[in-house]
């Protein structure tokens, strides 16, 4: 079978629901098209041995396709919070146990509140009165009180990610951006959510899918959801049963890598940090560090050659404009940015090249090429040439317009007033053979 070319279909998938199956039960920052993944999984996953692995997991969008497939599947992320969203998602749940347990927390809950029933379960570090109206201010702890008493882990998992959601939608944070913002007061004064309808509304909605994503799974598929370090996917591997991997190795990579900088692109440790914390997760470190310890976390002064001519022109660019910009700003030296990042992702081919069956294996990046100090980063051909001193061999590359991210139109990266700049519209989806 053939990949389809950008003429043969429309990759921006317009008339496909993002949220279809277990998709959509929780918004995370800058989600794969699950189309996108599903059409490389069908061309490249033919046997159902072929295990596909996703080094950079988030919300656990490949990970589902691969299941619908009947393939078995890693997942690896630096985000607790991201590993919980994809081990309920590809957790397969009776819809009538789950309905049962729904209808159970409404009724206590509901009586706990006429009762006038106070629980002081909310996080320390979030004033509630900033981020919150009356009623989730009222009500949210009384949820997480009932959540938190049920005993299985399966069914406590999912209804904290109905409960997260809860808290993300009936917040004043904006939910058109992943950073912590509020909305404008006069927005504020007219937000009145009703806590438990809205809860209610994301419990049926995601029962209801996962009964449909229950409905169409024909295999005993599983999917291995691992907090960890895609730097060290050797030590990763080390948690999954002997029998999954084919001599420790994978043989399919579908992921889309952290955009760079969470600074001023996608901030997944801002948008994970309150909800985290609502719902207790245990690994509160690795929670509030997700920012500081992902790709380019740490910035790296003394550069060196990455193997890639397009890198060590765009560095050359920053950092003659970081001269300009460093006067103006309280912003850091950007082209230290821009080289940690791809010095990480340099770690992370390494690491991938160790980790797959060669002569049997295909990648895919979907990649987008962000601006920084006014200059493209052209991600997408920066990865075609780190790639080569690992012996992947570059098939094509298919570029799409970003049609269904929550990401703003604009952004003024400098924080210098009336220069603003256009934000990522587009992504590349790179293919590689190995």
């Amino acid at each position: 079978m053939r990949l389809l070319t950008t003429k043969q279909i429309d990759w921006t998938f317009k008339t496909v629901s993002t949220g279809q199956f277990t998709h959509g039960f929780h918004q995370y920052p800058a989600r794969m098209h699950p189309e996108i993944a599903k059409r490389v999984i069908e061309k490249y996953a033919t046997d159902p041995k072929s295990v596909i692995l996703d080094p950079f997991m988030g919300s656990g969008g490949v990970l589902v396709e691969s299941m619908l497939h009947g393939n078995n599947s890693i997942g690896i992320d630096l985000n607790p919070f991201a590993v919980l969203i994809s081990k309920v998602k590809t957790t397969k749940i009776d819809s009538k146990k789950l309905q049962k347990i729904f209808e159970e927390i409404m009724n206590v809950s509901v009586n706990d509140y006429k009762n006038k029933t106070k629980f002081n379960n909310h996080p320390e570090k979030i004033d509630l009165a900033f981020w919150y109206p009356t009623d989730p201010i009222k009500k949210l702890p009384i949820l997480k009180h009932h959540i938190m008493k049920i005993k299985n882990n399966d069914l406590r998992n999912f209804f904290l990610i109905c409960f997260s959601l809860t808290v993300r939608r009936t917040s004043f944070q904006k939910n058109s951006v992943y950073k912590i913002y509020r909305m404008k007061p006069e927005v504020r004064t007219d937000f009145n959510p009703d806590t438990f309808k809205k809860f209610s509304e994301i419990c049926q909605k995601n029962i209801q899918n996962m009964d449909y994503f229950s409905s169409k799974m024909d295999s005993n598929a599983k999917a291995y959801t691992i907090l960890g370090d895609s730097r060290d996917i050797h030590n990763q591997f080390s948690k999954i049963p002997n029998e999954v991997l084919e001599n420790g190795k994978a043989h399919l990579v579908v992921t889309s890598p952290p955009y760079g900088d969470h600074g001023t692109t996608v901030a997944y440790g801002q948008f994970s940090k309150h909800l985290g914390l609502w719902i207790d997760l245990k690994e509160k470190d690795e929670l509030l560090s997700v920012d500081s310890k992902g790709l380019g976390g740490k910035k790296i002064i003394n550069h060196h050659t990455l193997d890639s001519d397009t890198l060590t022109t765009v560095l050359k660019k920053v950092k003659k404009k970081d001269l300009l910009y460093t006067k103006k700003t309280s912003l850091s030296n950007r082209a230290d940015d821009v080289f940690a990042f791809f010095y990480d992702l340099d770690l992370c081919l390494e690491q991938l090249s160790q980790s797959l069956k060669k002569g049997k294996s295909h990648l895919c990046f979907v990649v987008a090429n962000r601006t920084v100090r006014r200059e493209k980063i052209l991600t997408d051909k920066i990865l075609i040439e780190l790639s080569k001193k690992y012996d992947f061999k570059y098939l094509e590359t298919i570029h799409r317009d970003i049609v269904n991210k929550a990401m703003a139109v604009k952004n003024a990266p400098e924080n210098i007033s009336n220069y603003s700049n256009e934000t990522m519209n587009k992504e590349s989806i790179v293919l590689f053979k190995f």
